[in-house]
């Protein structure tokens, strides 16, 4: 993809005079030798003037991602968090993919880092690129995230990019992380091999309208409905239907050679049973479901633009819960109702701690650095053990980070070494473990930990069961002893 290609004609901005040439956006030649003089001279000319398009119609109506339907608009059910901001100065999350060969990935890497310096774009976030297309979630203001949104369309092979954005605070991610990767995402073995840049080797999209009235009748049509995520992202909000993901992340969803190495909802399901695959953004579905249709399965859908453009455009229909984004917001609500004026977000799983029905997100992670659970959990247990997902965590032995009511990220361990709030719990430095080490152990604690739930609950059932059985041989044996007692005159009678 060379910065040469582009063509000298209007960019499509608008500035409050006039059009602003694409010669005056970006100077292919600067770009390619690393130079950036014309830059200063522009930028103080004409640079503040560039303004996105998110107010104009006509714009909107080719971008499907960033449209809302006629019914979302009138309904009071679209809360604020999903609809496109149209100040340029606003903050704004830029999601968007684009699947398609790139012959030389890490010069193209450059490229987009040579453009961004250039017009010097205050742009954060993940930016990935691969053999096989990049993979986004950035931010910045609407101006300046637009531009570069833009500037991607004019570049060959992505003339079809469909992005969206979304209101923000402010800066919604630390840092830009612009880089080459062979995977634009975590799977099992790599995507090199799959057929991803191949339409016809990838499920078959619907609009979110479709999928309104296919997921409506999923049950009775015996539809599966599958959710391609983490299962974490399934506590925070999911679709009617979809069972909670067996693996904990998307990285462990099989891909196999054996019958059996796929998704555990799908191993006793005919392959020509209607599959409806959803994510966050699409990614996920559009590459799995490759894997999936080289395993025979031929009915596959997937949810244009994801669950993110389904809420924009249909509301919370069939949805249940918030949904989980991976930025400094967390979480966003599915509807107004209830929710966005309160600021409430309300999860789909019960308190992870107490098992009340008013779990709120964010999730939070445990406190213990050891540990470092996502969990969720209602307003009083997020306090109750020092911002920690159990008791046993607030005895942590290396360092017990301060709360998180709120959510957020926490930062570096070295942040809160020093930090003396938690009394007696305090750092005691870092060990000679490595990374992985502490991941492989916090991970098998994670394993027990969830064992000794799942035990604690087949225990509860066990209880009720018993519970009921005694109830039940009473109420027999008071039967029994009511019977006796009617007969017992008539027997006296007799003799």
């Amino acid at each position: 993809m060379l910065l040469s290609n582009l063509n000298p004609k209007p960019c499509k901005f608008l500035t409050h005079e006039r059009s602003v040439p694409l010669s005056l956006l970006v100077h292919p030649l600067a770009l390619q030798h690393g130079c950036a003089s014309p830059a200063p001279e522009w930028r103080q000319q004409h640079q503040s003037r560039i303004i996105c398009r998110s107010n104009d119609s006509a714009f909107h109506s080719n971008a499907l991602a960033s449209s809302i339907s006629p019914a979302a608009a009138k309904s009071s059910s679209l809360p604020p968090q999903l609809v496109p901001p149209t100040d340029p100065s606003a903050y704004c999350v830029l999601n968007f993919y684009h699947l398609t060969q790139i012959a030389d990935p890490q010069e193209t890497v450059e490229e987009h880092r040579r453009f961004i310096e250039l017009l010097d774009l205050d742009i954060r976030g993940r930016i990935y690129v691969s053999s096989q297309g990049i993979n986004s979630q950035c931010g910045g203001t609407v101006e300046h995230a637009t531009a570069y949104a833009e500037w991607i369309k004019q570049q060959p092979g992505f003339q079809d990019l469909r992005y969206t954005i979304w209101p923000a605070e402010g800066h919604a991610f630390p840092k830009l992380r612009l880089k080459y990767k062979p995977n634009l995402i975590s799977l099992a073995g790599g995507m090199e091999t799959m057929p991803i840049t191949d339409p016809a080797a990838r499920a078959t999209p619907l609009e979110p309208s479709r999928w309104k009235e296919m997921i409506a009748q999923a049950q009775e049509n015996k539809m599966v409905v599958l959710d391609v995520r983490n299962d974490y992202e399934w506590d925070a909000g999911h679709f009617e239907g979809a069972e909670r993901p067996a693996e904990e992340v998307f990285s462990e969803t099989p891909v196999g050679e054996g019958e059996l190495e796929v998704p555990v909802y799908l191993q006793k399901v005919d392959r020509d049973t209607p599959v409806m695959m959803y994510c966050t953004g699409g990614i996920r579905c559009d590459v799995y479901s490759t894997f999936l249709r080289k395993k025979g399965y031929s009915n596959l859908y997937t949810l244009e633009g994801g669950i993110q453009n389904y809420l924009r455009q249909e509301g919370g229909a069939h949805w249940k819960g918030s949904l989980f984004v991976f930025d400094a917001r967390m979480a966003i609500p599915a509807s107004a109702v209830g929710g966005a004026e309160t600021g409430a977000l309300p999860a789909a799983v019960p308190c992870s701690v107490c098992g009340s029905p008013d779990s709120q997100l964010p999730h939070v992670n445990c406190a213990n650095i050891d540990c470092n659970e996502l969990f969720i959990a209602c307003s009083t247990c997020k306090t109750r053990y020092n911002g920690c997902c159990c008791e046993a965590c607030t005895t942590a032995p290396r360092l017990l980070r301060p709360a998180k009511v709120d959510g957020g990220h926490y930062g570096a361990w070295g942040n809160y070494a020093d930090l003396d709030e938690m009394g007696p719990i305090i750092s005691q430095g870092r060990t000679r473990e490595g990374r992985v080490t502490r991941r492989a152990r916090r991970r098998e604690a994670l394993k027990e930990k969830r064992m000794e739930f799942v035990a604690e609950k087949l225990a509860r059932k066990k209880m009720m069961r018993d519970a009921m059985a005694q109830l039940e041989a009473l109420e027999v044996q008071a039967q029994q002893q009511l019977d006796g007692g009617v007969k017992a005159p008539q027997v006296a009678c007799a003799q």
